[in-house]
């Protein structure tokens, strides 16, 4: 329990936590943008059918619901740009909430995934960058995270239909005219897509990713391939899937599996070399993690080197694969290198 403790209740630096803030801001703008334009239409939820959980749940005057909506969009603007970040999230988070109950027909997977993530956020204190707090939230979201793709990942391994593919088949099928006048790929492609024999195989690669992606996030050594293979599945989900902001959310989410630790590198460059100048400015832009440290300590015409955390050092370009791996904007491009360059 003593270890529990002190695992849940250090103190870590929250860099992800607030990274994840400032992108989950338009995230949340984005999910509010249909409530907000049926309502400049003259339409909220209760002008259609909708149905309670509760008959007790408070339902707002029509006027004071809109303003709530706007006063959410404003919140999440506020998230983002970091305009008093931690009432903006607890704001967000009320609103979104709210909205989610108040009818049995707005719950959507990702809108309460949406609303775990504004939780664990309004709960941490990541409204100081370079500030540290304990850890807890951030470990409740790992948690939370991981258990979306393990318990959809599962439950797909248990249901004969989607094990057997008939699941993605018949949503393919069933749209198979609009894959012909609607999007450019070739008639081959076409035929691919909507062999049966195809989805039997891809329906257990889905189910074998999400699997994968559900344990390899928990370990260091396959962190970054767990990583990089979410990207690319959820990438696919958007292309081939309406699945409203979960995409964009669950992507964003994917900054809370950084290590909670800030500076713990050192990049050491030729402060005379046009090439490290610009390297360095780059780092410097897009260390939204703050994991280098900048030293301008090299010889003339050494390459660049990086010192690693666990105290290993390289130089060259095995050295800027492993930066631009660790840097969040550059880190999918970047992963593939390091481990060929390794």
């Amino acid at each position: 329990m003593s270890r529990l403790d002190d695992l849940l209740g250090r103190e870590v630096p929250v860099r992800s936590l607030a990274l994840l803030r400032t992108l989950v801001g338009p995230i949340v703008l984005l999910h509010l943008w249909p409530f907000l334009d049926d309502a400049r239409r003259g339409r909220i939820y209760r002008d259609v059918f909708h149905q309670p959980y509760a008959s007790w749940y408070p339902e707002l005057p029509r006027d004071l619901y809109i303003a709530l909506l706007v006063l959410g969009a404003i919140a999440a603007i506020a998230m983002t740009v970091g305009i008093a970040a931690r009432a903006a999230t607890i704001t967000a988070f009320v609103v979104v909430t709210y909205n989610l109950f108040l009818s049995t027909t707005n719950y959507h997977h990702n809108r309460a995934y949406l609303v775990v993530v504004l939780g664990a956020l309004a709960l941490a204190r990541s409204d100081d960058p370079d500030g540290v707090a304990p850890a807890w939230p951030l470990w409740l979201l790992r948690i939370e995270a991981a258990t979306v793709y393990a318990t959809s990942g599962t439950s797909k391994l248990l249901d004969h239909d989607w094990w057997s593919g008939a699941v993605t088949w018949e949503r393919v099928v069933r749209v198979q005219h609009r894959l012909v006048t609607d999007t450019p790929l070739p008639r081959w492609a076409i035929d691919v897509l909507t062999d049966r024999d195809f989805h039997t195989a891809a329906a257990k690669v889905i189910i074998a990713t999400e699997l994968f992606i559900a344990l390899g996030v928990w370990s260091r050594r396959t962190r970054y391939a767990a990583v990089w293979v979410a990207v690319v599945f959820h990438v696919a989900i958007e292309i081939s899937a309406s699945v409203q902001v979960f995409s964009y959310l669950a992507v964003a989410a994917l900054v809370i599996w950084s290590v909670p630790s800030t500076r713990d590198r050192i990049l050491h460059i030729d402060p005379t070399s046009p090439a490290h100048r610009r390297l360095t400015r780059a780092v410097t832009s897009l260390d939204w993690l703050a994991r280098f440290r900048v030293e301008s300590d090299r010889p003339p015409g050494a390459p660049i080197a990086v010192d690693d955390r666990d105290g290993t050092t390289l130089e060259g370009r095995r050295a800027g694969a492993l930066v631009f791996s660790r840097l969040p904007l550059t880190a999918w491009f970047a992963l593939p290198a390091r481990a060929t360059w390794r």
